[in-house]
């Protein structure tokens, strides 16, 4: 009998989609409200061409949909070979973004041959295939398995070999890549860092690593990113951009304070210190604004009248959605896609019947998810700005064409745990 996999020698469109259909149906849904945004966002804009950005966003669309189906093509084994080799290269790119970064505005960006594009987009991927990999060829003895020394000095003199060869031979091949990418990450995108953390411990969680390790690597983490930051922020950086985002954060989206404007619709009002200075930021009110005049069903495409809103394509789409296409079918449409994403990436992880792929799905689907609940809770005010983007939706870049490559060899493993399953 012929099934629906990767060798499959059935019809075309079994071919084209194959994979889990529900994870297929949220991707084509996200694709489609990215054109939406690109569009609708610039459609106002008397010095841009709505029609040149939607065929712009088409083509980061093909160039992702193209790396979609490259990845879907490879094995599970040529996913773990590559894990290395991926995560090397984004170091260096990452490392030659910090070196070749000549002055503000550029320093997230590098730019190869005239290609420009965000060394953190490949980094976040790498660093979960990677652990993944580490992480699957421990399973057997993870029972037993320790991954982090001691804290306790009466065990390091009661047997120092012992926690010596923990150190030597689990804490720094698991530990010591996220750790790098943390440090690097940490200067220039906290967020980015706050994803890849959260992202590993829970894929450590779910690999049955002792709780007492995590709690140690927990403790650690929070005292070295701490003190990462203190450096970084008191040298000008992006974290300390960080500290004056945090305190100017006011999480107040659930309080009644907004004003009736010309339009006839609420608009939230400034919230301000006894000084008279804002208490936050003007991108998060604007953000708020919209969220307040789109109302269930939202002012419709291309009607939007928040001119203010920076980033609408980008760092705030969720709340430009919501604007547009109003509660109903802008934001909750978009919760609940990724909601469906993150469970069918869950339904995948347990289909698979060994550790590798089933920790590279759920590595990935963490990556995304979370990073698109960090964003709509940044556009409703319930976490301070952090410049993530909203997945797949947000006007394309390396964030697009990478997203969706990762979600090919999410689909990947998908057709080939289908196929072995039917065979």
């Amino acid at each position: 009998m012929a099934s629906n996999g990767k060798n499959s020698g059935g019809g075309m469109a079994a071919r084209i989609f194959a994979g889990d259909k529900v994870m297929w149906v949220v991707i084509v849904i996200l694709l489609v409200y990215s054109l939406f945004v690109v569009y609708s966002t610039t459609a106002y804009d008397m010095g841009v061409s709505a029609g040149q950005e939607l065929i712009r966003q088409l083509l980061y669309i093909c160039f992702g949909m193209t790396g979609f189906y490259v990845a879907q093509s490879l094995s599970i084994r040529t996913y773990k070979r590559i894990a290395v080799p991926f995560l090397l290269l984004s170091l260096l790119l990452t490392l030659l973004m910090i070196f070749a970064h000549s002055g503000s505005g550029a320093e997230r960006s590098l730019n190869i041959l005239g290609f420009e594009f965000q060394p953190f987009e490949f980094l976040k991927f790498a660093i979960i295939i990677n652990l993944a990999r580490q992480l699957s060829t421990r399973q057997k003895q993870m029972e037993s398995l320790r991954i982090m020394p001691s804290f306790r000095i009466a065990d390091w003199r009661e047997d120092r070999d012992r926690q010596l060869e923990i150190l030597r031979t689990q804490t720094l091949p698991i530990l010591g890549p996220i750790a790098l990418c943390c440090v690097l990450t940490v200067k220039f995108s906290n967020s980015t860092t706050l994803i890849i953390a959260a992202s590993c411990l829970a894929m450590m969680f779910l690999s049955r690593v002792h709780k007492s390790d995590i709690g140690k690597i927990i403790v650690v983490g929070i005292l070295v990113g701490g003190l990462a930051l203190a450096i970084y922020g008191s040298q000008g950086s992006r974290s300390g951009t960080a500290v004056s985002r945090v305190s100017s954060w006011t999480p107040n989206v659930l309080t009644k304070s907004a004003k009736v404007g010309s339009d006839g619709k609420e608009y939230y009002l400034r919230h301000k210190h006894p000084d008279g200075s804002p208490k936050e930021h003007d991108q998060t009110l604007y953000a708020k604004m919209s969220i307040a005049t789109g109302g269930l069903v939202g002012k419709g495409p291309g009607q939007s009248t928040n001119r203010y809103l920076a980033e609408a394509d980008k760092d705030m789409a969720y709340a430009f959605l919501i604007e547009e296409y109003g509660l109903l079918f802008g934001g909750l449409v978009m919760l609940f896609a990724f909601l469906v994403m993150f469970y069918r990436s869950m339904v995948i992880f347990l289909k698979c019947g060994t550790a590798f792929p089933g920790l590279m799905v759920l590595g990935i689907g963490t990556v995304i998810v979370l990073q698109a609940f960090l964003h709509m809770m940044v556009s409703v005010s319930l976490f301070p700005l952090t410049g993530q983007q909203l997945p797949i939706v947000s006007k394309g870049g390396t964030s697009l064409v990478l997203t969706l490559s990762m979600l090919g060899m999410l689909m990947g493993v998908s057709s080939e745990t289908e196929e072995k399953m039917e065979n």
